[in-house]
This record gives C-alpha cells, structure tokens and sequence, in this order.
C-alpha cells in the first residue's frame, strides 16, 4: 500500500496569523488533550485581498474542510473533530474547518532524512509494519503536523475534487 504526505499548496493566497489571538493553546492540539480544547472555537486570521480557503492547513493548526473531515470519518469513524470558525474581524469574513485530533505514531524509520536541527523531515521513510492498515495520522514527536494518508484514502479526497493540498508519495521500508 502506498503512503502519502498531505499538505497545504503555498502556492495559494490562503488565510495567514491563524490563532493570534491564542484562542486555542497549540500545546493541547493532539489526541491525548483533546478534552482541554473547546467544541466550537473563534480563532482569528488575516486574509490576502483576494483570498482562497484550502481543503486542508497544516500550519499552525491542522484544519480540515468539511468534505475532508467526512472522507476522514468514513475510514475513522472513531476519530474526534472540533469546529473551528476562523474570523477576520475587520471586514467579518469567515470560514468554518474541522481540527481532526488525528493518532500521532512513531513510524519513522532509522534512514529518515532531517534537517541539522532534527526538527524538520526532509526525506520521510515509514516503517511498514507500524503504519500497516491505518487510513491517516500524524508522525510523532514533530510540533509540524507531518500528516500521511493511505492511498485509498488519498483516492476518496480527490475524487471529491479537494483544493489547495500538495501530495508527495513517501516510501516505506519493511524489516
């Protein structure tokens, strides 16, 4: 099966300064607090002048459209979301996203690439046995959400026609 990272088109003018206003503690963004985030959130944003909203932001929150956060809930029907209205205040413009509290798993094999610091994946290798039947996650251990997602569930979001994601196949290595 193959794996693949998910991620925001920069390319496009979208949303900037989400969650300046610290509506939502970064630190409890992941499964193991998702109890300690508020169902429904107003979270600010800037906008370009012309701005486009992506299916998928990964930066600084991990932010899911709605059509996303359904293909995500058919393979995960378990899986938890809060709602997140992102707001620009001065001209009251608004988006509703999804902040889908994904499993972070430790799957990164030993020949992974970093940066000098280790605080960025420059080259991702999974190790297979680890991330063997699981839809999508999170790897573990990075403040960027690295999110990976199986290739049936990649096939389903863009056969929704999703907008604004990246897709970059990642291998994975067996023992």
């Amino acid at each position: 099966m193959k794996y693949f990272l998910i991620e925001t088109d920069e390319k496009n003018r979208i949303p900037y300064n989400i969650n300046k206003n610290r509506a939502i503690d970064l630190r409890y963004a992941n499964k193991a607090n998702v109890k300690k985030i508020p169902n429904c959130c107003i979270v600010d944003m800037q906008i370009p002048r012309e701005v486009f909203y992506p299916d998928i932001m990964v930066s600084p929150l991990l932010l899911v459209s709605e059509i996303f956060a359904r293909v995500i809930a058919m393979y995960m029907p378990q899986i938890y979301f809060k709602t997140i209205y992102l707001l620009h205040y001065e001209s009251g413009e608004h988006q509703t996203y999804f902040m889908p509290f994904l499993e972070e798993i430790d799957c990164l094999s030993d020949k992974t690439v970093r940066n000098r610091g280790r605080t960025e994946l420059k080259q991702i290798l999974l190790r297979k046995e680890v991330v063997n039947k699981r839809p999508i996650f999170r790897v573990q251990g990075f403040t960027h959400p690295y999110v990976i997602g199986r290739e049936d569930l990649v096939e389903s979001i863009l056969r929704r026609r999703v907008r604004g994601i990246t897709l970059a196949e990642v291998e994975t290595e067996e023992n």
